[in-house]
């Protein structure tokens, strides 16, 4: 703002304007096209469109409100929006809400009305003023009740038109109920407050709470009688500004009534004017002065006393001139005769005032003042609250709700399951993916992939689904009770787009037995729509421990195709990717997830058809519900139904072949692999897997003390019943005079704690029984080991987050007997070994590309103290440290360092190939080992067998160190079920 500075003389008017532009409560908003500003409210808008368009036309900036009542029911009608905006009028629609009270029972009442509403605001067009009011039939409102209604309202309307302002009431002049509805954070949902007429006193302590409250928002008279002389409704509307109010609404009387001098308010008082009490001229009944802001002219509304034939007005700043009176008729101006001017100031007579007169006063220039210029900036770089940036964003989403009622798309989700090391399984579901709002989406199982070969079959497996229920009440939306707080952060460049960044988290730990979340959305600065968005949810159950995704949108057209970043457009949530980390069988297990949407038809009209075509298919289908996603299964009459009860079993088929160059021939394998994800009906896990020579059985817990605990235990045996050989490497040369056969069976317990979101400790006990014997090239004086049991104690922490994977493990070992063992002249052996301590570290990331390609590297360090050969580190396929194509047990060592690489691809979905590269420096003072470079390649694969089997296999050689040969293994699958 610009401001002239005077010689003293006129200081005192100067500081004055000053001082009420940026204080006085009277003080219309800075962004005001009037003030005051005034208008009417009648029944039918076209007719007072036709009243308003007598006498000179209301053109450019002037401001004139015609108000009036509208149904929102399927009666609600455009007429008047546009003959009121040719007679120069501002469209005011009074909406009145009747949805009954409490409003959370009568949510489809009140989704009727706002559907409606959105009708009303999209016809009124940019810059209509939409005034919200609610009367409940039957019923009276509660703040709480009308807050949540007036949010929803408000959002919809600037949803349909961003332009138009949400005005609210007429409203008690109260303070109490002014504050009590404040107190249900509606602000920023509110752009004017609308009271009804009311003492003077009452009104005056309501407008101070709400400059309290909500300052800068224009406040309303609604509804004011019309007075007998029109005339008046100047002079009620400056009593108004006084006390605070920016607009007065006049109830025009059905038999008409002169609008000259409304007329005449809404062309001589817009742009930047101010209430000025210090300048008010004495002799009148009343009067009231604004000031302008350009030039620091007044403008005076004075009321005379009834048939006063004269109305003398003395004005105390003697730098005041050129008085000019305006005439209602046409709004002429024309001089006042009579003036003079004294030492005092300038007294002004106004002839045949009638009762109300409006006059226009110059001060003098700064030429004539001798003045000097100077400019004075008075800056707003006022923040846009989150409150703001939320409802806009709520607005734009609402605005697509209602143009968006369904879509169908191919849906492909990626689901990545690690568990250690870079080996990982994928499995892919692909197929049609049906949205409805407020429905959620159904969605057609047609293909699946395993690791990137798909299933040939036409019945898809059925896997056991492991997903969280959804949170009790979601962010970012308009909710009932306040369970999130949210924080403006800041800007940032997302996708290309400048983004408010705000971040929300509940107001308080979730109930028991309800999730919430927390996180981040980026919301476009100039559409206000999400460009991207993450969240966390807290207060999980089950297996699953840590759920966070993140969910990009993009602009897409009518057509489903990609479109600019342009409000006409359509936002889409085209790519999911996010993680999870679930308790299986005492093991965090992390599930990197990647949803793509792809072949978008928007608002299809075979949309009916196609989804009952999909649901009198045979296909797999599931359905997003608030319980996770669910399968839709078919009842007895064949109508898709969610599965009540969860499927929680299954049953594989389990068979293969291992060989490598320690052994004499190729160890076949076949069993059967049992798994129950809900044992007993009590949350508990069983996994039994039993292959001839091989078992492994393990019970867990996920939730040992109840759903919200973050404690797990369990227990597990297995055991190796073939005697498998353990040969010797030393100082360059394998020792076959030393090598032994080992035959092992164990039990351990388990004891875990998920920390956070993303880490895990977990304790263990494992009690080992070691059987040894002697291998054909045995020397006969070798003294085996003494058969015996040992226990471990181990503490194992788990780090999984954004793909990355850490692992730190400490372990102490302590053997029950342990004598010498080996050739009489072995130095090798110490007592003190008979208890050990082992140590391992590593780190790992998969980075998963499209067409089922990956790139996977881990790192790793091992280490220990007291260890024997028995007790040091092993490399091979089923080693310590894997190194593709060595032979367990050739290799040991006290301490290595290794590097793991692979890259998987995928062979016209027929084949999932593997190159793998392994890289261990290995360092063993009693076999000569100093940084030994053992380094092996491999080639992993997947394809899909007959009878609905999944063959693995793996085969490896080594490329540096001792190893030779080859090592191989076959693996096959079949589901059953």
């Amino acid at each position: 703002m610009r401001f002239i500075s005077y010689p003293p003389s006129s200081t005192i008017a100067l500081v004055a304007f000053v001082v009420v532009s940026l204080v006085s409560p009277a003080a219309f908003a800075a962004s005001s096209p009037c003030n005051p500003c005034a208008g009417i409210v009648v029944d039918d808008p076209v007719s007072a469109a036709a009243a308003l368009g007598v006498g000179p036309k209301l053109e450019g900036d002037a401001r004139f409100y015609v108000a009036w009542p509208e149904t929102l029911d399927s009666e609600a009608s455009s007429a008047g929006y546009s003959e009121v905006r040719a007679a120069g009028g501002t469209p005011w629609i009074q909406l009145t809400f009747r949805s009954p009270a409490p409003i959370l029972e009568h949510l489809a009442s009140l989704e009727l009305e706002l559907q409606a509403l959105a009708t009303v605001a999209r016809d009124a067009g940019e810059g209509a003023f939409l005034q919200i009011d609610w009367r409940p039939e039957p019923g009276s409102s509660t703040p709480k009740d009308f807050s949540y209604l007036l949010k929803r309202a408000a959002v919809v309307i600037t949803g349909a038109s961003t332009g138009a302002k949400v005005m609210v009431g007429p409203l008690a002049a109260d303070a109490d109920l002014l504050r009590a509805l404040y107190a249900e954070d509606v602000a920023a949902y509110v752009d004017g407050i609308a009271l009804a007429p009311a003492e003077d006193d009452a009104v005056t302590a309501a407008v101070a709470a709400l400059r309290e409250l909500d300052p800068g928002k224009p406040l309303v008279m609604d509804r004011l009688p019309w007075p007998e002389d029109a005339g008046l409704t100047l002079a009620r509307t400056a009593a108004g500004a006084e006390l605070g109010l920016g607009i007065t609404l006049f109830d025009y009387p059905a038999a008409g009534g002169d609008l000259g001098p409304l007329k005449l308010l809404a062309r001589e008082f817009q742009g930047d004017l101010s209430f000025d009490p210090y300048s008010v001229p004495r002799g009148a009944e009343k009067a009231w002065t604004f000031v302008k802001g350009d030039d620091l002219s007044l403008r005076i509304i004075a009321q005379a006393p009834a048939g006063a034939a004269q109305l003398p007005l003395f004005f105390d700043d003697p730098q005041l001139r050129a008085p000019r009176v305006y005439s209602f008729d046409d709004g002429s101006e024309s001089s006042v005769f009579g003036q003079s001017r004294t030492q005092g100031g300038l007294f002004v007579p106004v002839e045949e005032p009638g009762r109300v007169s409006v006059l226009k006063l110059e001060r003098m220039s700064v030429a004539e003042l001798e003045g000097l210029e100077a400019e004075v900036q008075v800056q707003d770089a006022r923040q846009m609250p989150v409150e703001e940036v939320l409802r806009r964003l709520q607005a734009s989403e609402d605005d697509q709700a209602r143009r968006l009622e369904r879509y169908q798309a191919r849906n492909i989700l990626h689901l990545r399951f690690q568990i250690a090391g870079t080996g990982g399984i994928e499995a892919s579901f692909a197929g049609d993916f049906f949205f409805r709002q407020d429905e959620g989406f159904d969605w057609v199982w047609q293909d699946f992939y395993f690791n990137g070969v798909k299933w040939k079959d036409d019945r898809l497996p059925e896997l056991p689904l492991v997903s969280p229920e959804k949170a009790a009440v979601f962010p970012l939306e308009i909710n009932f009770t306040k369970e999130y707080t949210y924080r403006l952060r800041g800007t940032e460049t997302v996708e290309g787009r400048d983004c408010w960044v705000v971040d929300f988290e509940p107001t308080a730990a979730p109930p028991a037995g309800e999730t919430l979340y927390q996180g981040t959305v980026w919301v476009d600065r100039e559409l206000y729509v999400r460009v991207k968005s993450r969240t966390l949810q807290l207060g999980l159950q089950g297996e699953v421990l840590s759920n966070d995704e993140t969910i990009y949108q993009t602009p897409v057209g009518a057509d489903g195709q990609p479109a600019p970043w342009a409000r006409s457009s359509y936002f889409l949530p085209t790519r999911i990717v996010g993680q999870q980390v679930f308790s299986l069988l005492n093991s965090p297990v992390q599930v990197e997830r990647e949803a793509l949407l792809s072949d978008l038809r928007l608002n299809p009209t075979d949309f009916d058809d196609r989804l009952a075509e999909a649901y009198a298919s045979e296909a797999t289908m599931v359905r997003d519900t608030q319980e996770g996603l669910r399968y839709l299964v078919k009842d007895e009459s064949g109508e898709r139904v969610v599965e009540e009860e969860r499927d929680t079993t299954r049953l594989l088929l389990v068979g293969g072949v291992f060989y490598d160059d320690g052994q004499d021939f190729p160890l076949p394998l076949a069993g059967i692999n049992y798994l129950d994800l809900d044992f007993m009906d009590k949350g508990g896990q069983l996994n039994v897997l039993f292959a001839g020579a091989f078992l492994q059985a393990n019970l867990a817990q996920p939730r040992l003390f109840g759903e919200a605990s973050k404690w797990d235990a369990g227990a597990a045996v297995n055991g190796f019943f073939i005697k498998l050989g353990d040969e010797l490497y030393r100082d360059g040369r394998e020792v076959q005079s030393e090598e032994v056969e080992r035959r092992q069976f164990g039990a351990s317990l388990f004891l875990g704690r998920f920390i956070g979101n993303y880490l895990t400790v977990d304790f263990s006990y494992r009690l080992r029984a070691l059987d040894w014997d002697t291998a054909d090239d045995t020397d006969e004086a070798f003294i085996l080991p003494q058969d015996t049991t040992e226990h471990r104690f181990q503490t194992e922490l788990t780090y999984a987050r954004a793909g990355y994977r850490f692992r730190a493990a400490g372990s102490f070992n302590q053997r029950s007997d342990w004598e010498f063992w080996g050739l009489p002249d072995n130095t090798d052996f110490d007592q003190e070994q008979e208890d050990y301590l082992r140590y391992e570290v590593s780190l790992a990331k998969t980075w998963w590309l499209p067409k089922f390609t990956k790139i996977a590297l881990e790192v790793e360090h091992l280490g220990g103290e007291d260890l024997d050969r028995f007790s040091k580190y092993d490399f091979g396929i089923f080693g310590d440290a894997d190194v593709a194509g060595y032979q367990n047990g050739l290799v040991r060592a006290e301490e290595a360092n290794g590097v793991h690489l692979s890259y998987g691809f995928d062979l016209g979905e027929l084949f999932q190939i593997e190159l793998e590269g392994d890289a261990v420096w290995a360092s063993d003072e009693a076999t000569g080992l100093e940084d030994e470079l053992l380094a092996g390649i491999g080639v992993e694969g997947t394809v899909m067998g007959p009878w609905r089997t999944i063959l693995n296999f793996e085969v490896g050689v080594p490329v540096e160190g001792p190893g030779e040969g080859f090592a191989a293994r076959l693996v096959f699958l079949k589901l059953f079920g």
